[in-house]
């Protein structure tokens, strides 16, 4: 799958990505907590995670000058913008009309969701906990023994017991 790099002249939505097939693709400027991080998503990919990109999803381009924006995939873009009167209103628009650039799905880097990463886990899932002093703790089911995963946010332990169940 091809991704097409798209620039759209408003401030708040500043670059766009386009799939062939029709699905959208815009950009946000900084990661949330809800995502695995970019370094733990790469060890998943490495580690033979697979990826059907679809509306909704989030992930990272490497190795171009990028490293702080994470981009997630959408039906349509909305661009904000200002009407005539100075009032913001969301616009939102069916096709994208400025093609600039392509990136292939294999040079990105997929950032699973807590819910995916939850979804993946599928029944090696026990638990997750909030651990006052690390964060979160996810248990999960390795060779029928209970294995337990800490991490700063619920993403990266549920991303650290998946990478675990991979290798």
């Amino acid at each position: 799958m091809m991704l097409t790099l798209v620039h759209s002249n408003t401030a708040i939505v500043s670059v766009v990505l386009v799939l062939i097939g029709g699905i959208v693709v815009g950009m946000t400027q900084q990661a949330t907590a809800i995502t695995a991080s970019v370094e733990l998503a790469r060890r998943l990919r490495d580690a033979g995670l697979g990826w059907e990109p679809t509306a909704g999803d989030r992930f990272h381009i490497p190795d171009r000058g990028l490293d702080d924006r994470v981009w997630s995939i959408a039906d349509m873009v909305i661009e904000g913008r200002d009407d005539i009167l100075g009032r913001r209103e969301l616009a939102f628009n069916g096709s994208v009309e400025w093609a600039l650039d392509s990136i292939f799905e294999h040079e990105v880097v997929w950032l699973p969701t807590e819910g995916q990463l939850r979804t993946l886990l599928d029944d090696q899932f026990i638990a997750l906990t909030r651990d006052d002093d690390d964060g979160y703790a996810c248990v999960v089911r390795i060779d029928e023994v209970p294995t337990t995963f800490v991490a700063g946010t619920a993403a990266d332990a549920y991303a650290t017991g998946l990478l675990a169940t991979l290798e």
